[in-house]
């Protein structure tokens, strides 16, 4: 819940976000897959290692929003040759400050950085819209419907990164 100023800390943030995307979503939209750790919130469609991903950077001043390509790598640079092949359409959907990445040696992802001076409930509004935005426009990609669904690109080879999450490794710039 906001404070009396209207602030929020970073886990009711990521919260207040999710709520404002699960109301905002279309009628008979699939929901999706959710994993939540502290301030990290995941949602995904069919399978894990292909995410939308909210995280807050309290240290930078920073709300990072994206879709994170975390599978094998010919995967995940499928999935982002397909997103880059529509980058036209995809901005015009999404609006300006959109970069698709390679972001790790084997991960890609879509992503957009929000910089903020306090979190309060205009800001999360600003990003839960933004968020609402990409799912809509992205989860056709990543699965057919149900959540159970397998995603429209395959993960082979065993278990992907995201399915080993303690063992993320975290980039530093």
């Amino acid at each position: 819940m906001p404070r009396k100023d209207g602030t929020l800390q970073a886990r009711e943030f990521v919260f207040f976000c999710e709520d404002q995307l699960m109301a905002a979503l279309p009628a008979g939209f699939p929901p999706p897959q959710r994993r939540v750790m502290w301030t990290i919130l995941q949602l995904s469609y069919g399978n894990p290692a292909f995410h939308f991903e909210l995280q807050p950077l309290m240290g930078r001043a920073q709300v990072e929003l994206g879709l994170h390509l975390e599978g094998v790598v010919e995967a995940n640079d499928r999935l982002a040759e397909q997103l880059a092949g529509q980058a036209v359409q995809l901005m015009s959907t999404l609006g300006p400050g959109w970069d698709l990445e390679a972001w790790t040696a084997s991960w890609r992802r879509l992503h957009r950085v929000f910089h903020f001076t306090r979190f309060d409930v205009a800001f999360a509004r600003e990003v839960a819209d933004q968020f609402t935005t990409l799912v809509v426009a992205l989860q056709p990609l990543l699965g057919a419907g149900t959540g159970t669904a397998e995603p429209r690109v395959q993960i082979v080879g065993g278990k992907s990164r995201s399915e080993r999450w303690h063992s993320r490794p975290r980039v530093r710039r």
